[in-house]
């Protein structure tokens, strides 16, 4: 099911609207069960930026002897993590009897994390290009963790109304199944 291009426009503007802690985000996302297929999309919106910090390493980082992802593992990785989390998740809010709040979250969470693709492959392009050294990206990169992680506690609150510490709870674990799933079939970066 791919969503027409109107849809995905919606969507990213209402994962932006999240952003700006819009109390009316939520009306720009399709809320319907195709609507939470079609959010699964958002996985080849984001696929650029997956292929440039992936799998295409800034000559700096070769020159250092990292190696090369195998492509195949990496593609792995990357597809298994738009639907591990989702389905972990729905066994917890089904624990944490969040369940009603389980499809908007679930495509406010996969809009928001291409939304965040974007600047980010930007960033990705000018390591590329040599504009900015590896040293100078990680210091970039670390407020913008803190911003994706208060992101995603703004989207648990948000959809699921999820109390502080369950929307803390439901973040950690989202970035943990990342970690793990890279860590597992591509190898820890060395």
């Amino acid at each position: 099911m791919i969503p027409r291009p109107a849809e995905i426009s919606s969507s990213l503007y209402g994962a932006w609207r999240l952003i700006c802690l819009d109390e009316d985000a939520a009306k720009y996302f399709n809320l319907t069960i195709e609507g939470f297929w079609r959010s699964f999309f958002a996985a080849v919106v984001s696929l650029p930026y997956f292929a440039v910090a992936i799998l295409w390493l800034p000559q700096e980082a070769i020159d250092a002897g990292m190696e090369v992802p195998d492509p195949v593992m990496a593609s792995l990785a990357y597809a298994l993590s738009w639907v591990v989390y989702p389905a972990v998740a729905i066994v917890l809010v089904r624990i944490f009897e969040l369940s009603q709040g389980y499809v908007s979250y679930i495509i406010a969470y996969n809009w928001a994390g291409a939304l965040i693709a974007q600047p980010l492959l930007v960033l990705a392009m000018i390591e590329h290009a040599g504009l900015i050294d590896s040293n100078t990206m990680g210091a970039l990169q670390m407020p913008i963790l803190v911003f994706v992680l208060w992101y995603g506690w703004v989207i648990a609150r948000r959809t699921l109304g999820a109390g502080m510490w369950m929307a803390c709870a439901m973040v950690f674990i989202a970035k943990m199944i990342d970690i793990l799933l890279f860590v597992a079939l591509i190898g820890p970066a060395t």
